[in-house]
């Protein structure tokens, strides 16, 4: 099994791969406890991570985990959502029908079984007319057509929200609930602008968080966007997941600190929330004992704070268990938290369940735009300080960061890195040995090989190659 994971892995950050034929960009994400999901814009699943209950649905035996994007099997079109679970996880189809897959001894694929799922399967009953899913612990629910809400899986904490604590394998209507226009997996946001939550601690039918005219507009575990851009979050608050300057548990939902106004769209999970300024940047709070906070250490937060490098271009955020991802305007994604079952996706080694991190975002291998890289110049003049400024044209849409190699005969002559913004030409400097000095002076004009290596998408490397000219300066008399 450890060849699997190997294998899983292989395609790393900076390994060499023949360009793609076409970009992979990503629409919508999901993060749970140990993966995460994207929604590409094809309509497609893939996902990444730990896959010991198998929760990526490849349909295939034996994979462990994935340190990159895999295939969720049967559903390469077709998906409009997904929601991703600890175990578990689902996706709404186009045609309004629900699949779930992974694990299922509480009945959270809803499939009317208890049995453990490779690849996705039809929830029961729910066919068509489903507007929206959700994926909890170890439940699921979906929102449908009718504005009613119908939940399965585990239960015994009345999370399913029908009054009862038997679980149930089937979809069964949360009790009570009508008029709703969105959900969470044990809460509703009303169409009055109020919001109901049911299990756990709020008993085993739906009760008020916010009452009808609340003017709330979005929800997320523990956490709801105001109509006036602002942040409430409530609960337990020992580390700082209320996000209000204090570490006095809130029963209560209160403003989060610095977030009254400009979010856009907030998710919270496993401790942690995250906030999308109108911006485009993201701020977070809460657990951060592995980074997922995003501020580049493991210091709980009581108040939220900038996510490294993410000031603006972030179109979406998913706060996971120990990970947060975010869904960059140009489709590729960026992740941060925890790392050892490969749930980041960034193509690093997988040693599931390792202590293992990173506490500022790094991207998905293989999702988003693609840079193109051509050698513009065809003769360089070698300068007296052994440089050769060779013009390096970067095309739309992505920036191209990369390496510049000049050599002859095989042999190395120099070499210059790039990082060049999208639609521009730049030189680039590759500082040339004094025997490449020597030789182009002895021979005045040099015909030698220019490589440039770039990272055409996340974790994907490619190179481009052409011949130029390496012309000796004139000597002053």
């Amino acid at each position: 099994m450890a060849a699997v994971v190997a294998a899983a892995a292989s395609l790393g950050r900076g390994a060499a791969l023949a360009p793609a034929s076409r970009p992979t960009l990503a629409a919508a994400i999901g993060a749970g406890s140990e993966g995460a999901c994207a929604l590409t814009t094809a309509g497609g699943a893939k996902c990444w991570g730990y896959n010991g209950e198998d929760q990526l649905g490849t349909g295939q035996q034996g994979l462990v985990a994935s340190s990159v994007p895999v295939d969720v099997s049967g559903l390469r079109t077709g998906v409009a959502a997904l929601a991703v679970g600890v175990r578990h996880s689902c996706a709404l189809m186009s045609a309004g029908g629900v699949k779930c897959w992974g694990m299922a001894d509480l009945g959270e694929l809803g499939d009317g079984t208890a049995q453990r799922r490779l690849a996705p399967v039809d929830v029961v009953g729910l066919s068509s007319g489903v507007k929206a899913v959700a994926a909890g612990v170890a439940s699921s629910c979906a929102l449908t057509g009718a504005g009613g809400v119908k939940c399965w899986g585990s239960n015994n904490q009345g999370q399913v929200g029908d009054g009862t604590t038997t679980n149930r394998s089937a979809p069964v209507d949360v009790v009570g609930l009508s008029g709703v226009t969105a959900i969470t997996a044990n809460c509703a946001l009303m169409s009055a602008g109020g919001v109901k939550c049911w299990g756990g601690s709020y008993g085993l039918a739906p009760v008020d968080v916010f009452a009808p005219g609340s003017g709330i507009v979005a929800i997320t575990h523990g956490c709801a966007l105001t109509s006036a851009g602002g942040v409430k979050c409530w609960g337990p608050n020992n580390q700082g997941q209320v996000g209000d300057g204090t570490r006095v548990d809130r029963p209560v939902p209160v403003d989060v600190l610095g977030l009254t106004g400009g979010v856009t769209a907030v998710s919270a999970w496993g401790g942690h929330g995250c906030a999308l300024l109108s911006s485009g940047g993201v701020k977070c709070w809460g657990v951060n004992d592995f980074g997922q906070v995003g501020d580049g250490t493991t210091i709980d937060r009581t108040a939220p704070v900038a996510v490294a490098g993410l000031s603006a271009g972030v179109a979406a955020i998913s706060a996971g268990v120990l990970q947060t991802c975010a869904l960059m305007r140009s489709g590729a994604v960026e992740c941060w938290g925890a790392s050892g079952a490969g749930q980041l996706g960034d193509g690093s080694s997988v040693t599931t369940h390792a202590n293992r991190f990173r506490s500022t975002p790094v991207g998905v291998v293989g999702l988003g735009p693609h840079a193109t890289v051509t050698i513009a110049s065809r003769s360089v003049t070698v300068t007296p300080a052994r440089v050769a400024a060779v013009s390096v044209r970067c095309g739309a849409p992505a920036p191209c960061h990369g390496t510049l190699v000049l050599t002859e005969a095989g042999a190395r002559l120099g070499t210059g890195r790039f990082s060049i913004p999208a639609s521009s030409v730049r030189p680039v400097v590759v500082r040339l040995s004094i025997r490449a000095v020597a030789l182009v002076s002895r021979v005045r004009q040099l015909s030698v090989q220019a490589r440039a290596s770039y990272e055409q998408a996340p974790g994907v490397t490619v190179s481009t190659m052409r011949t130029i000219t390496l012309t000796a300066a004139t000597s002053r008399r």
